[in-house]
This record gives C-alpha cells, structure tokens and sequence, in this order.
C-alpha cells in the first residue's frame, strides 16, 4: 500500500515537470516571435545636404530714380498753363509761364542801353588810337558797356524763370494751379516722376551689414500685386546707422513694370551672400519641446535584426520649404522618422512603410 502511494506521487511530480518544461518552451517559442509581429510602422526620411538659402527680410517703399515737386522759382502771376494732368512731358518743356509784362520791357530798355555802351566804347577806343582820348575814358566807356550787358542777362534770366519748365522726362502728377493764380516763390505747381527706374529704399537690422554687398539680390513683393515678385539689385547702402540701429539699403528696379507707381509699399527679401552646405530634415522629424528640440532616429541592429529607433537631442535652424536646418545631433544620410513618433521610445523596433522618403539620387 505503501509502495502504490510512493509510485503515485513520482507520478504525478513527472508530469507536473513534463508540463512545466513544455510552458517553458513555448513561451520561449512566442518570446522570440514577439519582435517580428510587433514592429512600430513608421515613415522614414534621410537627412539631405542642401545649399543654405538665407534671406533677410525688410519693409520699404518705392521711389522713382528722377522724382520733383515743380514749383515756381519767382513770384508771378499765371498766365498761361501748357499741360494737363497725367501728361508725358520732355525735358525743357515749358509747364507755366508767369507774367513777365514788366521784364520784357524792362528788356528791351537794357537791351537799347548796351547798344549804346558798345558803341559808345568803339567810339572812345579809335579816338584813343588818334591821341583824342585818354585810357581812362576807354575803361569808363568798358565798364558801362560790362554793367549794360550785365543787366540785361539779369532780366533775361528773370523772363526765364517767369517760363516754368520740365527739369527731366517724365509723367506729369495732377495739377495744382489755376489761370490767373498768383504763385509765390517755392509754391507747388505739379509733381514730375519718371518711373524708366525705380529704387527700392528700406531698412534692415545693424547686424546684417556686414553681409550686404551691392550687386546683391533683392526679392520685391507689393501689396498692390501680392502674387507678382519684382528682382531688384543692391545699389547703394547708407553708411551711417540709424538711431533706431538699422542700416538703410538702396535697391535699383530697372526697367519696372509699368504699373509700379512711386510711394508703394514694398516687402523685401535680401538674399544671403553665403552658399554654404547644411543638413535639413522634414518639418515634422522634430519634437519641440520645453527640455529642447529632439529627432528620432533608425538604425540597423544587427542582434535584433531590425530597425531599432533612438532619440537623439539636436538644434534646430531656419525653416523653408517645408524642412528645417538642423544645425548640430545629426549626420548626412541618417535615416528620421517623420511619423509614427508617437508611439516611439528608445530601442523601439520599426518597420519602414511604403511612404518613406529616400534620398535623392546622387547627381539628381
């Protein structure tokens, strides 16, 4: 009796270690499944090398290269006006004349006097050469003849200032006198653009000029044709620094359109002089946070025999285009998750998807 209750137990302690062995080895079996069933899909993208394409941004407003307000250089009364507003106008055109009643006659007095001066110093310089003149008659007689023409040029230079003319080509701007007007010295008469050139003026940030170089490139936008960019060039950049510790920079549009008007206001990009490499990723590779920026990043391990994922701490640069400077934690040709993160951790094991953005082909 005693022996059948030894043999039972053996038996049943050989089936419990039977049992455990075959848990142990299927477990086993299920544990060393687990990865492959259980990889985390995530698109990938390589980190690319690309020209660094800077631009400094600024606002200013369009000035014409030849832009005046005519005005009237003597008091006068309007007699006559010789344009109309919008007008195309050459240089040397006469816009208003003034009342110069009083000039020409005064003219003509002068013009009769100076006849007589010169006549009079012929006279007295052949009587010099006969001994019936003395040399001091001659330089009187010289001098009154100097004075006489003297005079006349200043009348003749008041008649001229009495015709208003146009200084340069151009398009005349609305009128602001009236026939029979009295002008006074410096009083507007109309506004003269020649919008052949244009220049560009604004202002940038102190720090900036040291990279800015006439010749450079300037990206123009307009309110007033927010869909059309103008291409302008650096022509000019003031060397003095403002108070308001900006340096003014001078653009030259040539050739413009001719829609573009003097006054408007203008959004410019400057582009940076420097060409140098830097290594860019997709905008939605980085993790902003407030402990800092951070990409998780796909390498092969070889004993899990998989992508295994590692969060990698980097410092980010400018944005554009869709992709972000990475300035310092990455390599060329890494390989970034772009989606997925989620649901990442250090040592994740990934599969690619079929979305994954490769690199470009060398040469591309």
């Amino acid at each position: 009796m005693k022996s059948k209750a030894i043999l039972g137990s053996a038996l049943v302690l050989a089936l419990v270690t039977a049992g455990g062995l075959a848990w142990r080895h299927t477990g086993q079996a299920q544990a060393t499944a687990t990865p492959a069933r259980h990889l985390v899909k995530v698109a990938l993208a390589t980190v690319q090398k690309a020209p660094q394409k800077r631009a400094f941004a600024g606002v200013g407003e369009l000035e014409a290269v030849h832009q005046v307000l005519v005005s009237a250089e003597i008091g006068g009364r309007v007699t006559a006006i010789n344009f109309t507003s919008g007008q195309q106008v050459r240089k040397g055109d006469v816009l208003v004349t003034l009342n110069d009643a009083p000039e020409q006659a005064e003219r003509l007095r002068l013009k009769a006097q100076l006849d007589n001066a010169r006549t009079n110093h012929r006279r007295v310089k052949d009587l010099l050469r006969e001994n019936a003149a003395t040399q001091e008659q001659l330089d009187n007689a010289l001098a009154a003849r100097d004075m006489a023409q003297g005079e006349l040029a200043r009348t003749e230079a008041v008649i001229a200032q009495k015709a208003v003319r146009a200084p340069f080509d151009g398009r005349l701007g609305i009128r602001r006198v009236n026939q029979g007007q009295y002008l006074n010295v410096g009083d507007p008469v109309v506004s003269l653009i020649d919008t052949r050139s244009l220049y560009v003026n604004f202002s940038l940030e102190e720090q900036l000029s040291a990279q800015l170089r006439p010749g450079q490139p300037v990206e123009v936008r307009l309110d007033a044709f927010p869909d059309t960019p103008f291409t302008a060039h650096i022509t000019a950049i003031d060397p003095l620094i403002g108070r308001s510790r900006t340096v003014q920079v001078q653009a030259t549009l040539a050739k413009p359109d001719a829609r573009l008007s003097a006054g408007m206001y203008a959004s410019v990009q400057v582009a940076s002089p420097d060409d140098g490499q830097v290594l860019t990723v997709p905008e939605t590779a980085v993790a902003y946070t407030a402990y800092g920026d951070t990409v998780f990043v796909a390498r092969r391990d070889d004993a899990a025999d998989a992508l295994v994922v590692q969060r990698v701490a980097v410092r980010t640069g400018e944005r554009q285009a869709g992709r972000v400077v990475i300035e310092q934690g990455l390599n060329e040709d890494d390989q970034v998750v772009v989606s997925g993160q989620l649901r990442l951790s250090d040592g994740t094991a990934v599969q690619a998807t079929e979305d994954t953005l490769q690199a470009p082909a060398s040469g591309a």
